[in-house]
């Protein structure tokens, strides 16, 4: 039962109040600012009624006290009539409703109601929030290579700018992470993040879905809706492949993106909007422009700031790092008691080219432990068939010599990485002399003298 705390210096309120309440919520009296505030640090409302006019402090006192403990709970402000300046004041610091006395006892309901059931959809919200941040950890993502440092590095340059991003590479390399992580770092973190994936959304919806509509627009349009535009605000707007977008919409996003207006569907009206656009795709956008399938004028728009997002297996060192952050991150949600991968796991999969990139690395991790989460630890033998391609277990026809190099390339190129490129370690580590791996590094192309520079010299 949720906790609504009343603030009134007037017994016959306070009654009044109760009277209303009880039964559906517990109520908690105070009569003044001190019983209120000592109240919200040992009971713990879900809910405060407080009445501007108090006679220990002002009621505006009290409201910025609240938020000082309890930023989160909601507050309903109790006024006369002729305060009605004070309670807009009240809704500047932070209150969510205003009544105004004497009060209709089922407005009063409603009003508490709906308040209580904003203040839980928020709550869920930033639940949501924190779980989608484990998801895409924006503060920190995962990588070891120079190349996605390079990317980030970029990314941060851009961050704080309006200007439209486009995200390339394949599937799965992380495009929606990396907006994520713009977003994140610009002065826009506050606002929403609105992804639109638009391979999933059919043509004769795209633009009720993009730009909302009016009652009546269509058929069953029996209210009307905004649109992701309008809900991202001066957010951020984020078009997931957005070469899948409708030829007989472009248009309508070009003129979006020219005059950063747009209205919705069934109405002239115009809607200004201050969002922030990045796409994303995994096509080639200029292929699509000489099959005619996508706009070119569109296209120079979106890529003001382009940023090219590698596959998995071009930046092998973020392989490992990845590897260990999703098996932390499933051990936790699934319980397991495994420790880790086995030497020659992880050199299998450091050597694999993870054609599905990222997404499928996640896959992998998660099906290995809930496969052998129960093992100490899960080796080779547990990975699944596809990882033995390439190496000698699937190497038949390639001659030994060839089967040798690969297997060895794989087991320096994983020695190097957990060593962070220190040539001597991994030396160490493959019990063998400095002077051996760092030819062999050099004759797979492994490492580039003036670009890793050995922490052992």
């Amino acid at each position: 039962m949720d906790k609504i705390l009343i603030v009134d210096d007037e017994q016959g309120v306070r009654e009044s109040l109760r009277f209303s309440l009880n039964g559906i919520y517990q109520v908690i009296p105070a009569r003044n600012g001190t019983e209120a505030l000592d109240m919200m640090d040992s009971r713990h409302p879900n809910l405060v009624i407080l009445d501007i006019m108090l006679p220990d402090m002002g009621g505006l006192d009290v409201l910025k006290k609240i938020r000082e403990r309890e930023a989160g709970v909601p507050v309903i402000m109790l006024t006369a009539v002729s305060q009605a300046g004070t309670a807009v004041q009240a809704m500047k610091l932070g209150a969510c409703e205003y009544i105004t006395k004497p009060f209709d006892v089922e407005d009063l309901k409603i009003t508490v109601e709906k308040t209580l059931r904003a203040s839980r959809l928020e709550g869920h919200l930033l639940l949501l929030k924190e779980e989608i941040g484990r998801e895409y950890p924006v503060g920190e993502i995962i990588y070891g290579s120079r190349r996605m440092s390079g990317i980030l590095d970029e990314a941060l340059k851009v961050a704080g700018r309006g200007s439209a991003v486009l995200l390339t590479g394949p599937t799965g390399v992380g495009k929606e992470l990396v907006a994520r992580f713009i977003h994140e770092k610009s002065g826009r973190k506050n606002e929403p993040f609105v992804p639109v994936h638009c391979a999933s959304i059919p043509e004769s919806l795209f633009e009720s879905e993009l730009f909302g509509y009016e009652k009546g627009a269509f058929t069953n349009a029996n209210r009307s809706r905004q649109g992701r535009m309008e809900f991202a605000g001066s957010g951020t707007i984020f078009l997931d492949e957005v070469s899948e977008i409708p030829v007989s919409m472009q248009v309508k996003l070009l003129r979006f993106l020219q005059d950063g207006e747009f209205s919705r569907l069934g109405s002239n009206d115009i809607i200004k909007s201050g969002a922030r656009v990045i796409s994303a795709s995994s096509k080639d956008l200029k292929k699509e422009i000489t099959e005619k399938s996508f706009r070119d004028d569109l296209y120079y728009r979106l890529s003001v700031i382009p940023i090219y997002i590698p596959p998995l297996k071009e930046r092998r060192e973020d392989i490992i790092p990845l590897v260990d952050f999703y098996f932390s991150l499933f051990k936790k949600h699934l319980e397991c008691r495994a420790e880790g991968f086995s030497r020659d796991a992880l050199e299998r999969m450091s050597s694999y080219d993870w054609p599905g990139n990222v997404r499928e690395l996640k896959n992998v991790i998660e099906r290995l432990l809930v496969l052998w989460g129960s093992r100490k630890e899960i080796t080779a033998a547990e990975l699944p068939e596809e990882f033995c391609a390439g190496t000698l277990c699937g190497r038949a026809h390639s001659s030994l010599r060839e089967s040798v190099e690969t297997f060895e390339k794989a087991v320096i190129r994983e020695a190097l990485a957990r060593t962070g490129y220190n040539q001597t370690n991994a030396a160490r580590d493959l019990k063998t002399t400095r002077r051996i791996l760092r030819y062999k590094a050099a004759r797979y192309g492994l490492v580039d003298d003036e670009e890793r520079k050995d922490t052992g010299d």
